[in-house]
């Protein structure tokens, strides 16, 4: 039986395939709870767009950072940092930020005034 290495370009692919499978996982569900009037759903998605924006956020300002010559590359150091960013992101998103706040109170206005105004069209 013949194992192939993991190339780091392997792991970069999943990485992003699995960023688009959450994106679109997050649009769906907006889309549920935005139809159907739910605010609880609706604040589980704020949350969860917060967590997906810091996530982006802390990528983009981790491309600005040099990099050190004092460990070398590997596969197994790039797989640990994004395990590490990962659980940084996680962490950072529960104690948030406020943005799922606002983000949610802005929806849930929205939300109010669509379906008053289904509601009286429908009178």
């Amino acid at each position: 039986m013949k194992i192939d290495r993991i190339y780091s370009s392997d792991i970069s692919n999943s990485i992003s395939k699995k960023q688009i499978n959450e994106e679109k996982a997050f649009e769906d569900i907006l889309r549920k709870a935005y139809s159907s009037g739910d605010k609880e759903k609706l604040k589980e998605v704020c949350n969860e767009f917060e967590g997906i924006f810091l996530q982006m956020m802390y990528k983009q300002m981790k491309r600005t950072v040099p990099e050190s010559e004092l460990l070398p590359e590997s596969t197994g150091r790039e797989i640990f940092q994004d395990m590490l960013d990962d659980e940084l992101i996680k962490n950072a998103a529960k104690r948030g930020t406020g943005l799922s706040e606002v983000l949610y109170r802005q929806l849930s206005m929205n939300m109010d005034k669509t379906f008053l105004v289904n509601d009286e069209k429908a009178k």
